[in-house]
């Protein structure tokens, strides 16, 4: 452990979020980028809104809540579980989770798996589970693993909702559904009617701490759907507006270069030319919102659903995130 770490200058781990001393050693025309990003996106606002003739539909999200019992769930028409119920990954523990979500007041329950969920993975299911044939029930829980559902709802409103637990490797063989980066399983796997997309990790670049998928944001950017739900990444917790624009792809090309530090930062090169792209585009973008549009824009909304306070174990004090659609 570095002398920084020690003073809390620097993160001891990835799976924490950078401090101001991060960004400026490893990129600081990264760190420009990303806040300079941030801030377009929250003068855009959000472009998901339910329509004006019909009743909405209140989607209430979790994600890690590990074992945890959330209290005061909001209410609402639809709820989902993004993954990672529990630490231990046993059907025992698992099925307290389902029980819990069961009891709750909500139409529809949406879960798919995270990979602490090991008993839905034949592969990394415990030793235990599987010499003493334990199984789970799911009840009237929706669990999607690579597969859709349609839900319907007051109004005649319909949802289609896809659910995929893969992510990228991060543990050992006890953890579920892992892939290498290479071998990602995304490519043409999305149906091109889906609302929502639920999964447990991140697409890179998005409420990920850089710890995303690359092959899942190459997905959806061809699927493009209304609402893209996740966790996994504790400290990625939050509500991201994505227009599927240039100001988005330039964002995602510069944020994908190496890291070059701050002196290498500072030299001429096309990573320059591609920061001021997000600027340009994004104000384009703003402009044509607010002069042509009337506010309104097109563009869908990512959720990082996670209920963990970052690493500390416990639960975030802060309500599940909730969005009307």
């Amino acid at each position: 452990m570095g002398l920084f770490v020690k003073l809390g200058l620097r993160r001891p781990i990835k799976w924490e979020r950078p401090t101001v001393v991060d960004w400026v050693l490893d990129s600081p025309l990264q760190a420009l980028v990303y806040h300079l990003y941030l801030l377009i996106l929250w003068l855009r606002g959000n472009p998901v809104k339910p329509p004006r003739n019909k009743p909405p539909i209140k989607v209430v999200c979790l994600s890690d809540t590990h074992e945890s019992i959330v209290q005061d769930v909001p209410a609402g028409d639809l709820l989902i579980h993004c993954g990672d119920t529990v630490n231990d990954g046993t059907a025992a523990s698992i099925q307290k989770q389902i029980d819990w979500l069961v009891s709750l007041p909500h139409q529809h329950k949406v879960l798919v798996c995270g990979n602490h969920d090991s008993w839905f993975d034949i592969n990394a299911r415990a030793e235990e589970d599987t010499l003493g044939h334990k199984s789970v029930d799911t009840k009237t829980i929706h669990y999607l693993e690579r597969r859709s559902v349609t839900l319907s709802f007051k109004g005649g409103r319909k949802l289609n909702i896809y659910g995929a637990p893969d992510l990228p490797q991060c543990g050992g063989p006890d953890n579920a559904f892992q892939y290498t980066l290479p071998q990602h399983p995304w490519s043409g796997t999305i149906p091109l009617d889906s609302d929502i997309l639920v999964t447990h990790t991140p697409p890179k670049h998005h409420l990920d701490l850089s710890l995303g998928c690359p092959g899942l944001l190459q997905e959806i950017w061809r699927i493009k759907p209304r609402v893209h739900l996740f966790g996994h990444v504790h400290w990625g917790r939050g509500m991201q507006p994505v227009f599927w624009d240039d100001c988005q792809k330039f964002y995602e090309k510069v944020m994908s270069r190496p890291q070059r530090g701050p002196i290498r930062d500072m030299l001429p090169q096309a990573a320059w030319l591609d920061a001021f792209k997000v600027l340009y585009y994004g104000v384009l973008g703003l402009l044509w919102q607010r002069l042509m549009l009337g506010g309104s824009s097109n563009g869908s909304v990512m959720i990082n659903a996670a209920m963990q306070h970052g690493t500390s174990g416990r639960l975030t004090k802060k309500p599940p995130i909730t969005i009307e659609i």
